[in-house]
């Protein structure tokens, strides 16, 4: 067993933990710590998040052995303070990850290598994978079972493609990049010209470009472009079940959530949040720290360091503006009718009356 995963095994000191995140240590540095988890979950040996006062006194109540806190927090346990607690008990969550099993050095025999292939120093391609002509993969990159890569692609240092992931031909992938299982790279983009004989599907002759520090999720599928590249920007984070159609532009540093749609030529700036279940349309820009609310439809442009809402997208505060006036809109309907029961309450009276 190596030295790691003997840590992970008998657990680690909160001395050592505290010493890892960069905190300060409220408690014995000798107290034992061989897990990390929730407050509702916790049980003797872990230790866990404590952001708020509400989960601090969560955590006092709980049978775990410490917490991560904010520096000046009041607590009952033995505390790792710090001044981000997201930060730090991310990194505390890596400290006790397990390492995720990954195929020999080297080839699989029981994969296919084309022609011209070159694998870097210390890389690896586990059992039945398919790999093209003329394909390059760097350094310390690990190709997991049952991946396809097509001609022409290459994949730079230091990533990691889960099983099952296509990589269609002629795709670039830049360092320390990884794609989750069922993920497709350079899929045909939507395109077709419809005439008397139907639709005539589009040649999709170009490609796709990802950037270093890209993280890509399961079941997401890339398009490649018409012509030239659908580019995806470094440091950029794609979540499960994402399109990104033919020829769009994403900048670094976006973070892209699950079921979001961006139709073909559209351009997402830098520093973008796109929520759950956005869609975006076709040739539309969305601005450099922009931020898309879910299930949000963006049918137009939207200005850098803006907030949209609602469907078809627009000024956060307008959005909600409009979803107050729908409550109040409600409400006066049901005034109209009590109203109305009066007029005709009214009217019956008034016909009694001339009667008499």
């Amino acid at each position: 067993m190596s030295d790691s995963k003997r840590e992970r095994k008998l657990g680690l000191r909160l001395g050592e933990i505290a010493e890892a995140v960069g905190g300060d240590l409220r408690g014995s540095a000798d107290l034992l710590i061989t897990g990390a988890a929730s407050v509702e979950d916790a049980s003797i040996g872990d230790i866990v998040f404590g952001e708020s006062d509400k989960y601090l006194r969560m955590a006092d109540k709980s049978d775990a052995s410490a917490v991560v806190a904010k520096k000046g927090s009041s607590c009952q346990k033995p505390a790792v303070l710090v001044d981000d607690v997201r930060l730090a008990f991310a990194k505390i969550l890596e400290l006790f990850a397990v390492e995720e099993r990954r195929p020999p050095l080297g080839v699989d025999p029981s994969s296919r290598v084309g022609e011209r292939f070159n694998l870097g120093e210390g890389s690896a391609v586990g059992f039945g994978c398919w790999i093209g002509d003329d394909v390059s993969i760097g350094r310390r990159s690990v190709i997991h079972p049952l991946v396809y890569i097509g001609d022409g692609v290459s994949i730079g240092d230091d990533c990691v493609i889960k099983p099952n992931v296509t990589v269609l031909y002629g795709c670039k992938i830049g360092d320390r990049v990884i794609i989750h299982p069922g993920a497709v790279i350079g899929s045909d983009g939507f395109g077709y010209v419809t005439g008397s004989s139907g639709a005539l599907k589009i040649p999709h002759i170009g490609g796709v470009i990802i950037g270093d520090d890209v993280e890509i999720g399961a079941c997401t599928a890339i398009d490649r472009a018409k012509t030239g590249f659908t580019q995806i920007g470094s440091g950029v984070k794609i979540d499960n079940l994402v399109h990104v159609a033919h020829n769009v532009k994403i900048g670094t540093n976006c973070l892209i959530a699950a079921q979001t749609g961006i139709a073909g030529s559209s351009q997402v700036g830098k520093n973008v949040m796109l929520a759950g279940q956005t869609g975006v349309k076709d040739h539309v820009r969305i601005g450099d720290g922009a931020v898309i609310t879910a299930d949000a439809g963006v049918i137009g442009d939207v200005p850098d360091g803006e907030m949209y809402s609602g469907y078809p997208a627009r000024p956060h505060r307008q959005w909600l503006r409009s979803q107050a006036a729908i409550v109040r809109l409600e409400e006066a309907l049901d005034e109209i009718k009590r109203l109305r029961q009066e007029v005709d309450s009214l009217k019956s009276l008034v016909e009694r009356l001339d009667v008499r």
